[in-house]
């Protein structure tokens, strides 16, 4: 069985983001053959550019499977294939994984919807959220973690590799600040709020790092030197950084998105800001809720049993990839 894999190559000219890759990697090296096609390229008609190449690379290669990642690559693998059938009378299929949510009010809701039903030939979401949101018997398959590379390490010694003080406390938030809907201005003035309740205690202040544009073993280290993870999104489908932190064994507090209710449930040290809502009327408001839960996190002061729960919920970036290959043959 072959398959293509089709995925955004924008996060560096050519490259697909590490989370595609790694699982990509991960499906080759149980045994599936596969090819990459990255798309370089923004919006629709940066999209649509790559239809000609991708059609003749479709008809070349006669792969089993195109496997879309997210749903503008997926418009783009239906087009690419439309009335393609080889000489033995099969046509490939179109598969697609929709990485992200897709509440009633979102723009893309009927338009994945109608492809669900009508045009694409199988689908997975990453949480049973989003599958409520799409209401279809569509299989659930968080992005699985490579547990060779976010696993625990020495905390101090990471400390010290990336010049972090002794006697301070150290927040990551892993994302890039321009990308709107992770929330970087709530991150800052939560620990700005954690900050000056510190200072009137007479405490070291925490330090709030952006982790961005770095390898996955670079995020590794940060996430095992860290004394928590942070994230602020407004949406998400399965967000991998909690997964990677759990792995790392990295306290973590997190907006309520995805499957992370699902994910963090009775983990000591984990903490869930519930009053999502707050956070598109009031960012001071939410901003308090956050600082609490932050001031809980740095108390728990130590680190969580995240990869253990990773192991018993099978989400190794090898278990995973077992899931999807069944998926596959089902498909075909």
């Amino acid at each position: 069985m072959r398959v293509v894999f089709i995925a955004s190559g924008n996060k560096k000219v050519g490259q697909v983001n590490s989370f595609v890759r790694s699982q990509y990697d991960s499906l080759a090296e149980a045994g599936q053959e596969m090819m990459l096609y990255p798309i370089v390229g923004h919006g629709i008609k940066g999209y649509m550019h790559h239809l000609k190449s991708l059609r003749r690379l479709i008809k070349t290669e006669q792969p089993d499977i195109v496997h879309a990642h997210y749903s503008t690559c997926g418009l783009l693998a239906s087009l690419s294939t439309f009335g393609i059938r080889y000489k033995n009378g099969k046509k490939p299929k179109v598969f697609v994984s929709l990485l992200g949510s897709f509440p009633r009010h979102n723009r893309k809701y009927r338009i994945v919807r109608f492809f669900l039903k009508h045009v694409w030939d199988g689908a997975l979401v990453k949480s049973e959220r989003t599958r409520s949101q799409l209401a279809l018997p569509l299989p659930v398959v968080p992005n699985g973690v490579n547990t060779d590379i976010f696993r625990p390490l020495d905390q101090q010694q990471t400390r010290q590799q990336l010049g972090f003080e002794a006697d301070k406390h150290y927040i990551v938030w892993c994302s890039s600040p321009a990308r709107e809907e992770k929330n970087w201005p709530l991150a800052q003035k939560s620990v700005e709020l954690l900050n000056i309740k510190r200072k009137e205690r007479g405490e070291q202040p925490v330090v709030l790092t952006a982790v961005y544009d770095h390898t996955p073993q670079e995020v590794a280290t940060y996430m095992n030197a860290a004394d928590c993870l942070l994230l602020t999104s407004d949406t998400e489908g399965s967000p991998n950084v909690i997964k990677e932190a759990m792995a790392c064994c990295c306290p973590i507090v997190t907006t309520n998105v995805g499957d992370v209710s699902e994910r963090l449930k009775n983990l000591d040290g984990c903490y869930i800001i519930e009053d999502n809502d707050i956070r598109f009327t009031d960012t001071d408001a939410a901003a308090v809720i956050t600082a609490r839960c932050l001031e809980q996190a740095l108390a728990f002061g130590k680190r969580t049993d995240g990869y253990q729960r990773i192991a018993d919920d099978g989400l190794d970036i090898k278990t995973v990839a077992q899931k999807i290959i069944s998926i596959y043959h089902n498909l075909c």
